[in-house]
């Protein structure tokens, strides 16, 4: 059956390949979001109905009615203390004096439902929590909207109980049912949400998203304001993880049916709301909201989009910014002056797969030739200016729970091996076709590998392809190697393993099949025990690399840089930050 999350080709490649196409260094982005990636859906499957009652394999999580049907992009905050007030040039401007100064890109959308763009994300983050929330100080996920949860049925029911008290930016009260109504707005195949893969789990997902023949989920049941049930149609223990994606928040369905702007003034949960209605190319002016689950320190944020981060770094040089990204020319300068707690890895990994069930690839020593022949430090420094680090292996740095090189020999530079590797390969074996997407860096990319294999003496062809005759190639039998590029949006290990190299996912263009491997994830799956899962899932990616599916050529990485005046950031994998915990001194 297919892996959980694993149809996700089409819009994580969409996403990673326009990020990395568009700059050279990829920027920070909420859950993942960017980087060469791809989320979608899997097919729903059969999971058992059971009881809320305590029994094996129940876990308990805690920290400190079914209804709409609406699915329309819009909504109208009305605000619950009329704070803000139109600044200079129409910018609503934001009461108090702390207020903090971000650089971003340009965000695309305020809307959940659309969100993947990186300056959209770290807005989101700020504007709505969902049930849960990832701990970047402590490396876990806790609870947000969620008081507590039980996962029941070996991971397959999850209980969550909300918060009391809690508030929209408008004053209308939080419940469970916005929490079902949020979910089925993406889930639905008429809102053709790009992220509907984070529900794809979810019991009734197929009736409701691929055949649109329902429009709620069955595995969705709010039966009071405070309790929120969910059914998955498999165990996955990850789930509450996978809930901390920005897009899977509440809404409150009069407000989206009212306004047909609601991705420029929505109205959210979060520790902070608009001051004013969002216009394209101003600053996104936000202000603290005291009835979420989370009261903030600071008075307002005020979000200011530049292209890049060489933009904006002059500014924040200057003190008019305070946080910003680390453009590539100064990432030591910055280190010196401002230190590196903003330099984080980023979930985001690049890679060259083998088709190993192509004539061309099925030889694991020419494979691991290609490997050990490639310069990922060229690649690195040359092409991506410092924003691609080495791989440790399939998953990248920052996922909790795993060993520093798992990529060992495969990923180690040597031209020497790789030509006594290949001379051991019959002479009409040593040719390679290397295949992707057409444009930059990845044009740059495969022709440095080209030069690396050649050195090492094989015979290489490089095609580009244009984006979408590239996703139909990998969906069929003839690819060779091809470049690939994935993403995780939650620090889930599973992301870059199940949906890459479970047998019967559809994103595994690899080919490999493993009864020993499939077994592994099955088992980290149902598994309650972090630790435990952590261990089963770095068996698994050992066992994955001892075929050589997959040679990794990086993993990104994220730098930010913060003035000494902000306290109490935390700067995460996801490439970005929480500001609910964030001061000014």
């Amino acid at each position: 059956m297919p892996s959980p999350l694993s149809n996700r080709s089409a819009l994580l490649v969409a996403v990673v390949i326009l990020m990395l196409s568009s700059c050279t260094s990829p920027t920070p982005g909420g859950a993942g979001l960017g980087g060469d990636a791809e989320p979608a859906s899997a097919d729903a499957r059969k999971g058992g109905e059971g009881s809320d009652s305590t029994r094996d394999g129940e876990r308990s999580k805690a920290g400190s009615g079914d209804q709409p049907d609406e699915s329309g992009d819009s909504g109208a905050p009305g605000g619950n203390d009329g704070a803000a007030t139109a600044g200079l040039g129409g910018e609503p401007k934001i009461s108090g004096p702390d207020v903090l100064d971000v650089a971003i890109q340009e965000p695309a959308t305020l809307d959940p439902m659309r969100i993947q763009d990186p300056g959209s994300a770290l807005v989101a983050r700020q504007l709505y929590d969902g049930l849960t929330r990832w701990d970047a100080k402590h490396g876990e996920v806790r609870p947000a909207a969620a008081r507590s949860w039980r996962e029941l049925q070996s991971g397959s029911r999850f209980v969550f109980k909300l918060r009391g008290g809690m508030r929209f930016h408008d004053g209308s009260p939080v419940t469970a049912s916005d929490f079902k109504f949020a979910f089925e707005r993406i889930a639905r195949k008429r809102s053709a949400s790009d992220l509907a893969y984070t529900l794809e789990l979810v019991k009734g997902f197929a009736a409701v998203n691929q055949f649109g023949d329902e429009t709620h989920l069955a595995g969705v049941r709010a039966p009071d304001a405070r309790t929120l049930i969910i059914k998955l149609s498999e165990p996955y223990r990850d789930f509450p993880a996978v809930l901390t994606h920005p897009a899977l928040v509440p809404l409150e369905r009069d407000a989206v049916a009212k306004s047909g702007s609601f991705a420029r003034k929505p109205v959210g949960n979060g520790p902070f709301k608009l001051a004013g209605r969002w216009s394209p190319g101003r600053p996104i002016a936000l202000e603290a909201f005291m009835g979420g689950a989370r009261d903030p320190k600071l008075d307002g944020i005020r979000f200011v989009p530049y292209p890049d981060a060489a933009a904006s770094w002059p500014e924040f040089v200057e003190e008019s910014l305070d946080i910003a990204e680390v453009p590539a020319g100064e990432i030591e300068t910055a280190r010196q002056v401002f230190g590196d707690e903003g330099y984080k890895p980023l979930l985001a990994g690049y890679y060259y797969g083998f088709n190993i069930r192509s004539d061309d690839l099925d030889s694991e020593r020419l494979r691991r030739a290609i490997g050990r022949a490639i310069d990922r430090q060229e690649i690195a420094t040359g092409i991506y200016d410092r924003s691609l680090a080495d791989p440790r292996g399939i998953v990248p740095a920052g996922i909790p729970g795993f060993s520093k090189d798992a990529c060992k020999s495969l990923c180690d530079h040597s031209t020497p091996a790789a030509r006594r590797l290949v001379k051991e390969l019959p002479r009409g074996r040593r040719q390679v076709t290397l295949e992707y997407t057409r444009g930059r860096p990845h044009g740059q990319v495969a022709h440095a590998v080209k030069r690396d294999l050649s050195a090492a003496g094989l015979e290489v062809k490089v095609r580009a392809y244009d984006f979408g005759v590239y996703l139909r190639r990998l969906s069929g039998p003839k690819h060779s190697m091809y470049r690939l590029g994935w993403i995780a949006e939650y620090p889930v290990a599973d992301v870059f393993l199940s949906s890459l190299f479970e047998s019967s996912s559809p994103d595994n263009h690899s080919g490999l099949r493993s009864d020993a491997v499939d077994e592994l994830l099955a088992r980290a799956h149902r598994t309650a025990s972090e630790v435990r899962r952590a261990g089963l899932y770095r068996r698994a990616e050992a066992k994955i690399l001892k075929h050589a599916p997959i040679v990794p050529i990086g993993s990104f990485v994220t730098r930010w840089a913060a003035q000494d005046r902000v306290q109490g950031v935390n700067f995460d994998v996801m490439g970005g930050f929480d500001a609910a915990r964030v001061g000014l001194d």
